[in-house]
């Protein structure tokens, strides 16, 4: 936790979200196998077979592989460079001897796994995860909105399918405080000269203001000049325990519904 006095910083504090977009590719191949459910199907099993015990089962990283879903954000490649990867090695990671058919159908599956949830086949009900996600039992609704419907505490979810990765959306529900994945979204408590107390979500900070949206959804701006003590929290006011809250059929239908919130897309409706 940061206890910062109401007299000016010595440096501004920003924070951009880490995941300000998905994993872009420089371009998309006309392999036939993308896209296709078989073909990342059986990309699934080389991939289990194969590379999660390096890259971890989701493409999140492993013990000796990188994290390839969050690389991808940042380090974008085509498929067939991914093609080329596999089949060559890199640095630690091996070539590999498979015919061009299996290799396409890993590169399918990775491709699944780095691109917008909502353009892949994602398993689970999402009308069932839409019950969940509006229900009383995850409560998701009470911080976020979709389609100007919900809370404003948290972040918009309107085209988290479409702007992030089923991985991605996956870490963010279960664990929202890793790596403060809600960097510029803290939770926040400050005290005004006035004696006044707000709690909230820390949003827009500078030297010389501040956007806090508080425990109701008000948002207030507010004026360094006028602060007597601003505390942020290292953590996200997100509850961390939806691991444990939901079973898992309930977080797999929870993550299809938040897989089809893709602006471009009518299914994405409410």
């Amino acid at each position: 936790m940061r206890v910062f006095a109401a007299t000016p910083f010595a440096a501004a504090l920003f924070a951009l979200p880490v995941l300000a977009q998905h994993g872009m590719y420089l371009s998309d191949s006309k392999n036939p196998a993308i896209g296709n459910p078989e073909a990342i199907a059986a990309g699934t099993k080389l991939f289990m077979g194969s590379c999660a015990g390096c890259h971890g089962p989701d493409g999140g990283g492993g013990a000796r592989g990188p994290n390839l879903v969050r690389r991808s954000l940042w380090h974008p490649l085509s498929d067939e460079n991914i093609f080329s990867v596999i089949r060559n090695g890199v640095a630690d990671m091996p070539a590999t001897k498979l015919p061009d058919d299996q290799t396409w159908n890993l590169v399918a599956f990775i491709h699944s796994l780095t691109g917008p949830a909502s353009t892949n086949p994602v398993p689970g009900d999402p009308a069932a995860g839409k019950a969940i996600y509006w229900g009383a039992k995850a409560g998701c609704a009470n911080c976020h909105s979709i389609r100007g419907q919900g809370g404003s505490m948290g972040p918009d979810l309107s085209n988290i399918g479409g702007s992030r990765p089923l991985a991605v959306i996956r870490e963010s529900v279960v664990e929202p405080a890793k790596d403060l994945y809600y960097l510029g979204n803290e939770a926040a408590t400050v005290e005004l000269k006035n004696g006044q107390k707000l709690e909230g979500v820390a949003k827009n900070r500078s030297n010389y203001s501040l956007q806090l949206v508080d425990t109701k959804g008000a948002l207030h701006l507010i004026q360094m000049r006028d602060v007597k003590k601003l505390t942020i929290s290292d953590t996200t006011p997100m509850p961390t325990d939806f691991a444990k809250r939901l079973s898992r059929t309930e977080l797999r239908d929870l993550l299809a519904y938040l897989a089809k919130q893709d602006i471009r897309s009518k299914e994405s409706a409410q």
